[in-house]
């Protein structure tokens, strides 16, 4: 038995084992535990798309008073006035309803792996109430997917060859990716004035039905790889320099159709170092980030331009003029703009003084229609109110026709707060306002963010 026992061990012992014998038992052993370990990284890290729908109704808009509502870890857009969006680097969720004192678990979230959001846009429904507002997100991989914003239900997906280096820029707060995405706009139709969404890619941009995701219009331009990423839309134009030309133009095509309206340089414009025939040009006075822009504001070259500031102060004598398509979509001429932050709306046009003052002036006249009593920065305007941020960390709203100051709202949370800001939201009677320490994006977020609970929300009234 003993001399049974001690070969059925040697057997099943490896040092009793040839040398070949281990060496492929050994390999098969490293076969098995690698074919293992990639079965878990691709269930782990394969392309992932997650829905989790909404499973109950939204609550109907609250009427809005001037107060103070929310302070939330993170930047949203408003909806209908009854919805919180938000984005992270793979997620895009909403909470409701947008007066709630703090961010509430969410009513609907989707999420993408490995692809970052890039950009978001909202189109909200007409006042009829026909159809469904969206949620419309671009990914880094060229994803472009639209959400119904009530449910969280997909309704359309898109896809768009990216430009290289695409990610989330978002920080913390998501405020850049929603507030100021730089390749998805809104525009509108001259014709019947329904919304475009505008999604531009690598050396591509595309016309898309908001509804349904049908591409209306595709212009390529490959053939001049690189030379068109400064671009914007108007209410129903799109806007693009192209920086291949000698002098550089601004190309402004229809929203709807894709059609080249024209092509324009300003006056002045000419060959030179790249510096100068690469004039500069940026949109001003837009409805969010750089869609919806009524003006832009250009100079006939790219060396020295300052700013009205910088030029009162003896910095500089170069400035740029303000522009804008008139009615047959020619450009003219916008003379009574001449300031750093300018507002226009419809025929009024609202800029910030030395000092902080606000005077409203007559595009059409040039005539002087008010000047407000009160000074602040100047962030927007609408059909009703210009709005304002003084030194109190207050919100004044001044009426459009009188400059009077009809209301004021409270920014500061508690009385010994002390911030500052560069991205602001309003929208539907709200202002969302991103709070910091310090304007300088290289500190890091605990010495970038006012506090953990960075954005404060308050109604407009």
């Amino acid at each position: 038995m003993g001399t049974r026992a001690d070969g059925l061990r040697r057997l099943v012992s490896p040092r009793s084992w040839s040398r070949p014998v281990r060496f492929v038992l050994t390999g098969l052993l490293v076969l098995v535990v690698l074919f293992a370990m990639g079965i878990t990284a691709y269930r782990t890290l394969k392309p992932a798309e997650t829905v989790s729908r909404a499973d109950k109704p939204v609550p109907s808009a609250e009427p809005i008073k001037a107060i103070q509502y929310s302070e939330l870890p993170a930047a949203p857009l408003i909806v209908e006035g009854r919805l919180r969006v938000y984005t992270e680097q793979r997620r895009v969720f909403a909470d409701t309803p947008v007066t709630a004192q703090r961010m509430n678990t969410p009513h609907w979230s989707y999420r993408r792996w490995p692809a970052e959001v890039v950009s978001i846009v909202e189109v909200e429904k007409p006042a009829s109430g026909v159809g469904m507002s969206v949620v419309i997100t671009k990914w880094s991989d060229g994803e472009i997917v639209a959400l119904d914003a009530e449910k969280g239900d997909i309704v359309w997906q898109a896809k768009i060859d990216p430009a290289d280096g695409e990610s989330f820029a978002g920080r913390r707060t998501g405020a850049k990716t929603m507030w100021l995405p730089e390749d998805l706009f809104v525009s509108a139709s001259t014709v019947d004035r329904q919304p475009v969404v505008i999604a531009t890619g690598k050396d591509v941009v595309e016309g898309i039905d908001p509804v349904n995701g049908t591409i209306k219009w595709t212009r390529s331009f490959t053939t001049e790889p690189g030379c068109r990423s400064n671009d914007w839309t108007g209410p129903d134009t799109y806007f693009v320099k192209n920086t291949c030309a000698k002098p550089a133009t601004l190309e402004m095509y229809d929203a709807a159709s894709g059609v080249l309206l024209s092509t324009w340089r300003p006056p002045g414009a000419s060959l030179g170092t790249d510096n100068v025939s690469n004039w500069f040009i940026e949109p001003s006075s837009c409805q969010l980030g750089r869609s919806g822009c009524t003006m832009f504001k250009a100079a006939p070259t790219g060396e020295g331009v300052v700013s009205y500031t910088d030029a009162a102060a003896g910095l500089g004598t170069i400035t740029a003029s303000y522009w804008s398509l008139a009615a047959d979509r020619t450009v003219k001429p916008e003379p009574v703009a001449d300031k750093d932050t300018v507002i226009a709306v419809g025929d009024v046009v609202a800029q910030q003084m030395t000092g902080g003052y606000i005077w409203a002036y007559s595009r059409s006249t040039g005539k002087r229609l008010w000047m407000s009593e009160v000074s602040g920065r100047l962030i927007g305007g609408d059909q009703r109110n210009f709005y304002v941020i003084n030194t109190e960390y207050q919100l004044l709203v001044l009426n459009l026709e009188t400059g009077a100051v009809t209301s004021s709202t409270e920014l500061r949370i508690r009385p010994a707060d002390r911030f500052v800001y560069s991205m602001y939201y309003l929208h539907a009677g709200y202002l969302v306002i991103e709070r910091l320490q310090t304007t300088k994006e290289s500190e890091i977020d605990d010495k970038y963010y006012f506090s953990q609970d960075t954005v404060v929300l308050v109604g407009i009234g």
